[in-house]
């Protein structure tokens, strides 16, 4: 990461300079709408000392301190459906499996097999085989069709015949790799397909406020010249995948990273900030705040990222703060407080750098969170061997809760992977992306949209004669309940003291006497 870090490490200790104004002396601009951004007058001209623009930088919280409302997962579909299937051919469209059909077909006829002839309805057989494969795992190919009593599985075998299925995965092609001139492209062998999902996962639902964007592994070692090893993974060897995913695991924009030599022309911000300007390019002035780690965040890819009307927020390293950590208390002077000790500093154009004292020093930088609202934090003091409770600053609190999203959605794909060998990366790459779309197939139908949520309706709780109870979709809620909402069908507990659970109903009966 040398180079990585030599383009945020240069800067001069001017840039941040502690004011007399204390955190209750600033004011914060009347009128402001929650997690609406913040208009800022544009600071006074300085004088420029090497080359460098100072900035007044004072011991102050986040503008937008506190303005982040909770996360309820409201979702605004776009699709038309009420059955997973239909929601599914959505993302994964008849138009792809025809495509991937006819080129399926126009290989096995360039390798001398005239005879192939598969049918698009056989197409979805093969699909639907190998997904079932994912759930109900055995040890050999051929088990499943096996003629032994209690071993085969009539699902797949009445389904298609073994030998038909090995063939439509021999000549299995996305492309006509004859007449297509790979250029750089090393993707060229797969890249219809992921344009079709790209484009389709998009398209699907509006983007959730609170997103993250993190690298994800399809797990390969065969011979392949984009693989990565990366040995704190769980899987070391595959492909590395860039995603942006909501903070409920549904992935809205992925890029597969090609290498050094494909990212084309890498900009003074470098490459990892590159990735995230990417990503984004389609949320920009949506009020969207966004999440990222130490390997991609800087003060400057977090204000231009502002500029853009997007609010980014990530673990920021040392050598990346431009002359902050100068400026903020000190790690002596922190321990001298105490565990959970916080100093914080903000510069002109409102990006917040918040030093926190937990095992050890933790920055984020943010161009809207900040310190307040504190709240406290558990933890095991090895001194007291007792646990305790810390202060947390409100930008760590909100990282956790948010920057999860293409991890969750990395677990939900490892619970029930495709990972049949085949030393072809494209069909290795064409599986997990199929999962990837099963997984984003099952956040569509199972979630209530807005409309649903807060329209006029019997939203009352009633009591199911389930066997095991579901956890309450309450966020401060950590029960398992039987109770849901008689319109929503979401499980919720009702007359909680702890928790929303109640004002979850309140405020669906309050919309309806509105309507």
């Amino acid at each position: 990461y040398d180079s990585e870090d030599s383009q945020y490490s240069d800067s001069s200790d001017e840039e941040w300079l502690p004011s007399k104004k204390t955190l209750d002396q600033c004011e914060i601009e009347p009128g402001v709408e929650a997690g609406k951004s913040v208009d800022t007058p544009a600071p006074p001209a300085k004088a420029k000392k090497k080359q460098q623009k100072r900035h007044t930088w004072k011991v102050k919280d986040s503008p937008c301190e506190g303005v982040l409302p909770d996360f309820l997962g409201e979702w605004s579909l776009n699709v038309q459906a009420t059955e997973p299937l239909e929601f599914f051919l959505h993302l994964f469209p008849e138009e792809l499996i025809d495509d991937i059909t006819y080129h399926t077909n126009l290989y096995a006829l360039q390798k001398g097999r005239e005879n192939l002839n598969a049918t698009a309805e056989e197409m979805k057989a093969f699909l639907g085989i190998n997904l079932v494969m994912t759930f109900i795992r055995y040890p050999r190919r051929r088990m499943y069709w096996s003629s032994e009593q209690g071993l085969r599985l009539p699902l797949i075998a009445d389904a298609m015949a073994v030998n038909r299925f090995e063939d439509i995965l021999r000549y299995l092609h996305f492309t006509d790799t004859s007449s297509t001139d790979p250029g750089n492209d090393k993707l060229f062998r797969i890249k219809p397909v992921l344009d079709t999902l790209q484009a389709n996962f998009l398209s699907a639902v509006d983007p959730e406020e609170f997103q993250a964007i993190d690298e994800m592994i399809m797990p390969f070692k065969g011979k392949l010249s984009i693989k990565q090893y990366i040995p704190k993974k769980p899987k070391p060897w595959g492909v590395k995948i860039w995603a942006r995913a909501g903070a409920s695991g549904y992935m809205y924009r992925f890029e597969v990273y090609r290498g050094a030599a494909s990212t084309g022309a890498v900009s003074e911000l470098g490459t990892a900030a590159d990735v995230i300007l990417r990503l984004c390019d389609d949320i920009q002035f949506k009020n969207h705040k966004v999440f990222f780690d130490n390997f991609f965040c800087g003060i400057p890819l977090i204000t231009i990222l502002k500029e853009q009307g997007i609010y980014g927020t990530g673990t920021c390293r040392v050598n990346r703060l431009q002359g902050a950590q100068a400026k903020l208390k000190s790690a002596t002077e922190l321990k001298e407080e105490g565990r959970g000790a916080i100093s914080v500093v903000t510069n002109g154009e409102d990006v917040t750098v918040t030093r926190w004292l937990d095992n050890s020093l933790i920055h984020k930088a943010s161009s809207c969170l900040g310190k307040h609202p504190t709240d406290v934090a558990q933890r095991w003091s090895k001194k007291d061997k007792k646990i305790i409770t810390i202060d947390r600053p409100f930008a760590v609190k909100v990282y956790n809760d948010y920057m999860g999203g293409v991890g969750l959605m990395d677990q939900m794909v490892a619970m029930y992977p495709h990972r049949r060998k085949n030393k072809r990366w494209y069909i290795r790459m064409f599986f997990h992306f199929l999962d990837v779309t099963v997984v984003n197939d099952g956040l569509l139908p199972f979630k209530v949209t807005r409309e649903v949520r807060l329209g006029p309706g019997n939203h009352w709780p009633q009591l199911n004669d389930i066997k095991n109870a579901q956890r309450c979709q309450d966020p401060a809620c950590t029960r398992k309940t039987k109770y849901s909402c008689m319109c929503c069908n979401v499980a919720v507990c009702p007359g909680l003291d702890t928790n929303e659970g109640e004002k979850y109903f309140n405020l669906r009966v309050l919309a309806c006497e509105e309507q």
